[in-house]
């Protein structure tokens, strides 16, 4: 009977370890919970994808602005699950609606063919950046570890580097 007791400790040591390890993650040195840890990487595809359509884009080429179009409804969409409804509309206003909107600055350069300079970057990357700081709003209320979250999604995503590429392709 000893025998199986013996054998029996590691395996449930073991099996505690890994359940604890299921419920939370870390991510920028802050514990989050597993949802929260997916919403992030949920996010985290979908700003890439903004991205990388943010530095193909060509003014001169309608599918480019198509790219980004549709990569900002989809992050608009995904990221907005776990908001509360004034966070949703901000998060909108920045991605969609607004007339300084990631979407609207594409557009006002696609329709009237306007080559990318840093003016144009700035503005993008100002709302850019609006927009991660809304996406990480609701994974914690601390306003410390929503920092050292919203740094680590900046640095994952390589987003400064990457918007600097933006419109080098034209």
């Amino acid at each position: 009977m000893k025998k199986k007791v013996y054998w029996l400790i590691p395996f449930l040591i073991l099996g505690l370890f890994l359940t604890g390890c299921s419920r939370n993650k870390v991510y920028g040195t802050v514990v989050v919970s597993s949802n929260n840890y997916n919403q992030i990487q949920t996010n985290k595809k979908y700003v890439n994808q903004l991205l990388k359509a943010l530095e193909k884009f060509d003014s001169e080429k309608p599918k480019t602005a198509e790219n980004i179009y549709s990569a900002v409804d989809k992050l608009d969409k995904e990221a907005s699950k776990n908001m509360n409804s004034q966070d949703k509309k901000a998060l909108r206003d920045v991605l969609i609606d607004n007339n300084k909107s990631i979407k609207n600055i594409i557009k006002n350069a696609y329709q009237n063919h306007y080559g990318f300079d840093d003016d144009l970057s700035g503005s993008i990357s100002t709302e850019f950046y609006k927009a991660i700081h809304l996406t990480v709003k609701p994974i914690t209320k601390q306003t410390a570890n929503r920092k050292k979250i919203y740094n680590e999604f900046i640095k994952e995503t390589k987003a400064q580097q990457k918007l600097n590429n933006v419109g080098n392709t034209q």
